[in-house]
């Protein structure tokens, strides 16, 4: 009885050997093909948490920059449509003074109102169909934008309504040099002409202004800021939560010697038994 207490006893430690040889095997082929080290809860509790917390803070800052890609493309497009209506409005400048010239006859003038009232009409038509994922860019107010991970955090952009009846001064609106107006090219009102001009230009450049500090000290600083941040969380979150491929490749050679030095031993304690077997039925 004690010879065979001994074998089983030794059969009992091989094969807890075996198993033990197997879990490691196991967690070492897992870790290596997901490339990560916390493929369940119980293989790291706390790491668990942390690296939850971390992709969660990556997928807030992930939104936040495709938030800020949004204001960055929503600022594009309305400073290109103000500076399209700059360009415009240089066009009804130079109209304007060539009708003050007092050399043009009554054809030419007209012929010019024509060129400044469809010049006036499209910039009627920018104002109102400018607009970015949906929302009219260019018809006065304020637009919101939320650039950072915290949603309470938002910033505020304010822009005039671009349109002749918005833009000019005291002294009269842009729709006021269009055939028949007070300021129109017939009217003889030269400078009042050039005065609205230059306060309707002075409005789109003051706008286009505000749209450039915009981009530059909120929308390009916070990308740079989300940016830093991101690297910096993805790289912690990768020493918590990454597999080190020479650990895991260490600790599989390891049981891979352990499962074979195991199944060895399983053998031979078998082909013992078959002798020890053997031999007490002999008596």
């Amino acid at each position: 009885m004690r010879v065979g207490s001994q074998l089983y006893g030794a059969d009992l430690a091989v094969q807890r050997n075996l198993l033990g040889a197997y879990a490691q095997l196991s967690l070492a082929s897992t870790r290596l093909s997901t490339m990560s080290r916390i493929n369940r809860a119980s293989d790291d509790p706390a790491g668990l948490i942390a690296v939850e917390q971390l992709e969660a803070e990556l997928v807030a800052i992930k939104a936040a920059g495709d938030n800020a890609a949004r204001a960055a493309g929503a600022v594009h497009v309305a400073d290109a449509a103000m500076g399209e209506v700059g360009n415009l409005l240089n066009s009804i400048r130079s109209n304007v003074i060539a009708a003050a010239g007092g050399g043009l006859s009554e054809a030419e003038i007209d012929a010019k109102q024509m060129e400044v009232d469809a010049a006036l009409e499209a910039i009627d038509r920018i104002g109102s169909y400018t607009s970015f994922g949906g929302r009219q860019l260019l018809e006065g107010g304020s637009m919101t934008f939320n650039v950072s991970p915290d949603v309470a955090d938002t910033t505020t952009l304010e822009l005039p309504a671009v349109d002749t009846q918005s833009l000019g001064s005291e002294a009269g609106r842009l729709a006021d040099l269009a055939g028949g107006g007070t300021a129109s090219l017939a009217s003889g009102n030269s400078a009042e002409s050039i005065d609205v001009l230059d306060a309707a230009q002075s409005q789109v450049l003051q706008a286009r202004a505000r749209l450039g500090a915009f981009e530059k000290y909120t929308i390009d600083s916070t990308q740079r800021v989300l940016g830093a941040m991101e690297e910096n969380i993805r790289s912690v979150k990768s020493r918590i939560g990454d597999t080190d491929v020479a650990v895991e490749m260490s600790r599989m050679i390891r049981a891979e010697i352990m499962v074979q030095a195991a199944t060895s031993t399983m053998a031979l304690a078998g082909e013992r038994h078959r002798m020890i077997g053997g031999l007490l039925g002999g008596f």
